[in-house]
């Protein structure tokens, strides 16, 4: 009877171990994503959605500066079957495989979508994607056209976001940078 007991539990601790390990995160951290080596994954951040297709743009640039002048390519992707990823969000998006429309930004059907884990800086009431929302949302960046998120730096001491933006789309020398600044607020619901 004990030993019906003991592979009974070694049973049970097993099948909760096993379901444990298959559970499947809901996000991975940034920089998980971006070390990933994938043949068809797009990465980069939300940065507008109409419906259900989001636009992403990789913040690591092309550069075309061989020519004397500075010169970005970022590369930017609209992508429909998309419905879950909010603006802000980091994600790493895979394509169905289907012939993809080449005009800038470029057009695909997602497949599959990794979604970052929000990143909280220590101090913070706002995700990292959530400031980048708030950024997009301003009324400097809504004057981005293509929007491209450069960088992300929380001041903890003043209760500051600053998200460094380009514009991909600008003709301008710096491509129009802009440093937005957005305070940190708790959040209602």
């Amino acid at each position: 009877m004990s030993n019906l007991r003991i592979v009974c539990t070694m049973l049970s601790i097993w099948i909760l171990g096993l379901t444990g390990c298959t559970a499947s995160n809901e996000c991975k951290s940034a920089q998980t994503i971006a070390n990933s080596p994938t043949e068809k994954g797009f990465t980069g951040y939300v940065v507008e959605r109409k419906d259900d297709s989001i636009l992403v743009v990789d913040p690591a640039f092309q550069d075309y500066s061989s020519n004397g002048e500075e010169s970005r390519y970022y590369p930017a992707k609209w992508f429909s079957n998309a419905p879950d990823p909010q603006i802000g969000a980091y994600v790493e998006v895979w394509t169905d495989g289907r012939p993809e429309n080449q005009p800038y930004p470029g057009q695909a059907r997602a497949e599959k979508i990794a979604v970052s884990c929000p990143n909280t800086p220590e101090g913070a009431h706002l995700s990292e994607a959530d400031a980048i929302r708030g950024g997009l949302y301003s009324p400097d960046g809504e004057k981005l056209r293509v929007p491209v998120i450069e960088d992300v730096q929380f001041d903890q001491d003043a209760g500051i976001w600053t998200i460094r933006m380009r514009d991909a789309m600008s003709t301008t020398k710096n491509q129009d940078k802009n440093d937005i600044r957005v305070e940190d607020v708790e959040l209602t619901e």
